[in-house]
């Protein structure tokens, strides 16, 4: 039977996540589920093969990433190489598909669209609180589906910087060479914008599909400064390609900024501060953004500082 729908996961020494992730996935014919190990220790990695065992009903493909560089990206792109479904989801390997949500992504494999946009969820691990990774993604779609102009559009294509809860048409990654970046961090970013600037019709939908798992206390998470340098490195290089291939009114719609990374070099004194200003002075990044200039702004910034203080967190820990 032609199949259908690729889910690709990369793992990394969590093969008990794994396995609550394999059984939210209906076995079917129809869909692939492609897992790329990257580089796990070997205890883990026998571990996999008692999970092929468990689920043998399933269309389970386990690889290997042989990229050389351990990183999600390289084993996502590993993934796309093997894939051989209409379209694709990405998984990570600690999240989880919600009940029904085959039925929900079929209803548009005979669709014109290029990408589907869904509403994901978020929970605390070990407690099933709700938890914040979904908040901004959430909103975008939302925006989207109540609002219905270009505006929504536009952020919904460019801001919804993670892999998960949205249908992918493989034609669409494959016909431009879109790839993630194979680093450690923010791998995903650059794969995200590319694949909204590509697309040529979306649509985006309220119903749920995906469920991202935070662990308790991870806005604690230590941020390195190499993960910083990496980060920052790839804002640089996603804020050039934005500038350069969409209009200066879509370029102000999305209005990408370096407040947060050079709030994030405090961190590591001056010199570091100074080095970012220059990078994103450089490249003409904004620092400062349009909605500072609303006589409005200072004291709706005076609500919303602590809000913004933990939206910075979580994106410097994503």
């Amino acid at each position: 039977m032609l199949v259908k729908l690729s889910i690709i996961v990369p793992h990394f020494n969590s093969s008990g996540s794994l396995e609550r992730l394999v059984a939210s996935i209906p076995a079917r014919h129809s869909i692939e589920i492609i897992i790329v190990d990257d580089h796990s220790d070997p205890a883990e990695k026998a571990k996999l093969e008692v999970l092929r065992d468990k689920f043998y009903k399933h269309r389970l493909l386990f690889l290997s990433n042989g990229a050389g560089k351990k990183s999600a990206g390289a084993a996502r792109n590993e993934g796309l190489y093997h894939a051989s479904g209409q379209w694709v989801l990405f998984a990570d390997a600690d999240d989880y598909f919600l009940d029904g949500f085959y039925e929900k992504v079929s209803a548009f494999f005979e669709s014109a669209y290029d990408i589907v946009y869904f509403t994901p969820v978020s929970v605390y691990n070990g407690t099933d609180e709700q938890a914040d990774r979904h908040v901004k993604y959430e909103g975008l779609v939302k925006n989207y589906v109540k609002e219905k102009n270009r505006t929504a559009e536009i952020k919904l294509r460019y801001q919804f910087e993670v892999p998960w809860s949205k249908l992918l048409r493989r034609s669409l990654i494959m016909r431009n060479y879109i790839k993630f970046d194979e680093v450690m961090h923010a791998n995903d970013v650059l794969f995200s914008v590319k694949s909204g600037y590509y697309a040529r019709k979306i649509y985006a939908s309220d119903e749920r599909i995906y469920c991202a798992t935070k662990d308790s206390g991870s806005l604690t998470t230590v941020v390195t400064e190499k993960s910083f340098d990496t980060r920052c490195h790839v804002f640089l290089r996603e804020h050039y390609f934005l500038k350069d291939h969409v209009s200066k009114a879509e370029f102000e719609i999305i209005e990408p900024n370096g407040r947060y990374y050079l709030l994030g070099a405090r961190k590591f004194g001056i010199r570091k501060v100074w080095g970012v200003y220059r990078a994103l002075r450089k490249q003409k990044v904004k620092i400062l953004t349009r909605r500072m200039f609303n006589p409005f702004w200072f004291k709706d910034r005076y609500r919303k500082v602590k809000k913004e203080d933990e939206e910075k967190e979580r994106f410097m820990n994503k």
